[in-house]
């Protein structure tokens, strides 16, 4: 381990020499290419350790909702904390996969590691939405890939994917999703009432 005097100090190596994390995942409804928290940190983890470093994430239930605490620890006792909302009412399977996709994203932030494509804040600002498919485009591919999933766990992704793009509350997809976990053995009575399908 180098000896760093402070956390800035780590920080400043570790970035030095930031990782190549490749994009090891491939997002099924789409068939991109993605770091997935598995890719990001067994790629950072070793380089963070290298220079006094660790991070940590859990989740904590406060009086404003569950939230993702993380934080970026030096040997020195310093440490970057912050927080990561996570939504409310969410299933357990829902909240873990939430948990998974925010500690790979506070990971990211608070180290400067970027796996994903940059777009140098287009999708955040919007700049970029005539270039891109709106997502109520996306449903087609998203439908073929609901009625191609083998497992719940493929179908977990894909609806992940769903509530990321903002396509899962509408009706076709809804309607794939829940005849879907029917197929699989999954589907519960009010998953079917939700997507408005008879049980």
């Amino acid at each position: 381990m180098t000896d760093h005097p402070n956390l800035t100090a780590a920080l400043v190596a570790f970035q030095l020499e930031l990782p190549d994390v490749s994009k090891g995942s491939t997002n099924p409804a789409f068939k991109s290419k993605y770091a997935d928290l598995a890719d990001v940190t067994k790629a950072v983890f070793p380089v963070l350790a290298k220079h006094g470093l660790a991070f940590t994430t859990a989740p904590d239930d406060t009086e404003h909702g569950i939230v993702l605490r993380y934080s970026l620890r030096h040997v020195s006792g310093e440490s970057i904390d912050g927080v990561w909302p996570l939504p409310d009412g969410a299933k357990a399977q829902e909240l873990g996969s939430w948990i998974t996709y925010g500690r790979r994203y506070c990971l990211s932030a608070v180290t400067g590691i970027t796996p994903d494509e940059d777009d140098d804040g287009n999708k955040a600002t919007g700049a970029a939405r005539s270039q891109r498919p709106k997502p109520g485009e996306k449903i087609p591919d998203a439908i073929k890939a609901i009625e191609g999933a083998t497992t719940p766990e493929k179908l977990d992704e894909i609806e992940d994917y769903a509530k990321r793009i903002g396509i899962d509350g509408v009706a076709p997809v809804k309607a794939a999703l829940a005849a879907k976990r029917a197929e699989l053995g999954t589907a519960t009575t009010d998953q079917w009432a939700t997507a408005g399908v008879p049980a």
